[in-house]
């Protein structure tokens, strides 16, 4: 896990978004593993709390890590993208997992407006960039 938190930081920087991610996702189920998704979030949440170098509780990092991981153990999950108003007028995002158009492996069910989600051919238009205070 810690060698694609490395490659995602990296690509993020050097490609586009979903470039990296797509880098990242590889090829679905080339192989089962006996893995447990439980086992999968307690790993990469213990190596992303390390808070060192490109390993830092980012849900992004979290989520794609998660996305290829589960994948390969079989799972389809796509990555979910999303921003919401908050107090203050501060605006905060987060990138979570579904399967079958579900939230999983979260601990409180996303609220968010979907901005972009991995793999999607959903275009994505500039008004879902704009947020008004009554979104």
């Amino acid at each position: 896990m810690a060698w694609w938190v490395v490659v995602l930081s990296v690509t993020a920087r050097c490609y586009s978004l979903p470039r990296a991610l797509q880098i990242v996702a590889g090829t679905k189920s080339r192989k089962q593993s006996v893995t447990g998704q439980e086992d999968l979030v307690r790993a990469i949440d213990l190596l992303l709390s390390a808070d060192v170098f490109v390993f830092k509780p980012v849900c992004w990092k979290r989520a794609a890590v998660l996305h290829r991981y589960l994948s390969i153990n079989g799972i389809a999950t796509r990555i979910v993208f999303g921003v919401r108003n908050e107090t203050g007028g501060n605006v905060s995002g987060h990138a979570w997992l579904e399967a079958n158009g579900q939230p999983i492996l979260e601990q409180t069910p996303p609220e968010y407006v979907v901005t972009y989600s991995f793999p999607s051919n959903d275009r994505f238009g500039p008004e879902l960039a704009r947020l008004t205070a009554n979104s």
